[in-house]
Order: structure tokens, then sequence, then C-alpha cells
């Protein structure tokens, strides 16, 4: 795997480079999880408080380097967020690379339909089910026993822009999704690989059609959802949840176990207490409608 000295990644990112700089760093991951040999990204002080102690390097703006004891070693940014940006771009092509070389693992009475693509460096366990017109991207796990309709894709990229002066800066997505066993997922649905670390869909789930599940989701085990529900990024659902369809849940929320979420609701907050939660009003007369509205404005 290519390697990139801290003063080059410094240069690469428009940043100063502090600490040991003819380091060497081989990956990009998440500030909970980085090692000595990777590194990270904080842009906020909220997140100074999860940083691993192992990190190896950490993009940020000086003010927050003044803060962190895990390493002395950091390249310093005015946007940390737009520089990690840049600097998955840099790894993603030795990520495209290595992925490629890997010839896809597919266990045992595997069906694989028409127009179906397994890419590198993919497992697929016995007694799959992969319907016609299916793309599995790199980096992808599926368990035994599951099937996989039609037009669905597994492994896209997230949708994932740091803002800019003109425009948006793609953030190359680094991970992969893993599925577990005994799950079914729906005609054309969109499960997005993780941006750092995994997309992952554990045992026993169920996906109706047109379900969308951003990157680095976690939904736990036997949990069902219902057609047309989104699910924005890094939320994590628990196991033996139903959610209803059209259903929308904004990121980095929490869902605890046995949680029923009613048609049509958009979930905006953490439920951690186990329940049936809707936010529907019934349909009636558009007029009545308006002066409804205009009387919660009041």
């Amino acid at each position: 795997m290519e390697s990139f000295a801290l003063e080059k990644l410094a240069v690469e990112l428009n940043g100063t480079p502090l600490g040991a700089k003819d380091s060497f760093f081989t990956n990009l991951q998440d500030s909970r999880t980085c090692d000595e040999n990777s590194l990270c990204f904080v842009r906020d002080a909220k997140f100074l408080a999860t940083l691993s102690p192992n990190a190896g390097a950490v993009i940020t703006t000086e003010a927050l380097a003044n803060e962190i004891t895990a390493t002395k070693n950091f390249i310093i940014v005015d946007n940390p967020y737009l520089a990690y940006a840049r600097a998955t771009q840099l790894f993603f092509e030795k990520y495209n690379e290595n992925n490629a070389k890997i010839e896809p693992k597919i266990g045992t009475n595997v069906t694989i339909g028409k127009n179906s693509v397994i890419n590198g460096n993919c497992v697929i366990g016995d007694n799959v089910v992969i319907h016609d017109n299916v793309s599995i991207y790199s980096c992808t796990n599926i368990g035994s026993n599951s099937i996989i309709h039609s037009g669905t894709v597994i492994g896209s990229d997230g949708f994932g822009y740091a803002p800019k002066k003109e425009g948006w800066e793609k953030i190359a997505h680094l991970g992969g999704v893993v599925i577990g066993s005994d799950v079914e997922i729906g005609a054309n649905c969109a499960i997005d690989r993780g941006a750092l670390g995994d997309t992952v869909i554990k045992d026993g789930v169920k996906f109706d059609n047109h379900i969308h599940i951003a990157h680095n989701v976690e939904i736990g085990e036997n949990t069902a959802i219902a057609g047309q529900s989104g699910v924005a990024g890094s939320v994590k659902i628990g196991k033996n949840c139903q959610i209803a369809g059209k259903v929308g849940i904004v990121g980095w929320l929490e869902i605890t176990d046995n949680v029923t979420v009613m048609a049509g609701t958009l979930v905006t907050k953490s439920l951690k207490q186990p329940g049936v939660y809707s936010g529907v009003m019934p349909v009636q007369n558009h007029k009545d409608a308006l002066k409804f509205a205009a009387k919660l404005k009041r």
C-alpha cells in the first residue's frame, strides 16, 4: 500500500506540517479509531473527547492542535473538512488499484443473474441469490443465504462533498459494505459504502424496494424497512425495529432496539426508548390544511 510522508501530504493539502515531517502514513481513518500508521481529521472541539490516543497525525486547525495531546504530528489548515476531502482523493487511487487486483470470492451454490457485476475484493457467502442487473462495488461482503433483487447497487459512493468558494470538493469514500446472513434487499435499493470504515447491515435485515442507505449507517439484526425510506449518513438503528414506508431519518442519530416508526415520519432526533413513533398529519382538504398550518405558526 502506498504511503505518504507528513511533509508531502501537507504540501498537497496546502497546509503546514508539525512534528515528524518524515513520518509516513498509509491510510485515512476515523478520528475515533485512528492508529499510529494513519491520519485523521478534527474540525470541531466536540470531537476531541473521542479522538484516538494512538492517532498517527491529525489534520486540524492551529487552535485545535494546541488542545490535542494524542499526537505531536499535525497538518495545520484553515479548513480541516476541505483538507480531509482532498486527502481522500490522494488515498483513493491506491484504494481502487488494490481492490481491482483482488478477485472476488464466491461461495457455493450462488446464483448470479444476467448483467450483474461483482467487482474486485468482494466476498459472497454460500447460497446467495443475486438477481439481474445488480451492481456490487469493491469491498462488499455479503453473508450466506441472502437475496439481492434486481437493480440494486451496493457500495456506491456516499453523498459526501466539502463546500469551497466555488462549488464542492468530492470526498472519495474509502470504506466498504458488510451485509450479514439471511438478509433480503429489495429491488432498486442503493446502499453506499462507508467514507472511512464500513456501512453495516446485520443478520436478518429485510429491505423493501427503493430504499436508500447512506454511508456508515449501521442497522441491527432483524430490522425491516419498507419502501421509499431513506437513512442519512452515520445513523445507528438497533435490532428488531420496523421502519414503515417513506420514512426519512436525518444523519448521526441513534434509534434503539424494538422501535416502530410509522409511515411518512421524518425522524429528526434520536429515539432512545422502545415504542411506536409517528409524525404525520392525516390528509384533509387543502384549504383546511393551510388554515391549520397558519394556526400552528401563531
